[in-house]
């Protein structure tokens, strides 16, 4: 998966560690769940909901792009 740089701008503005370990293993669960994520195109965003985080994204023929972050913790 790429960080779009938005996303990796929120990531390193995520309040904490903690914040930083629960997205990263939310987009580790993603990677390991393609029937997750929508038809490749780009013309779909999705976004997947973990226990105190998301992460928004988009899927193309050859790539995951990660669009954005959030953490409610």
């Amino acid at each position: 998966m790429r960080l779009e740089w938005l996303a990796m701008e929120v990531m390193h503005g995520l309040p904490s560690d903690e914040a930083r370990v629960a997205v990263k293993g939310l987009l580790a669960e993603v990677a390991a769940h393609p029937d997750w994520l929508p038809d490749p195109g780009g013309d779909e965003i999705t976004a997947v909901f973990g226990s105190q985080c998301w992460v928004s994204l988009v899927t193309y023929v050859d790539e995951v792009e990660v669009r954005d972050v959030g953490w409610a913790g």
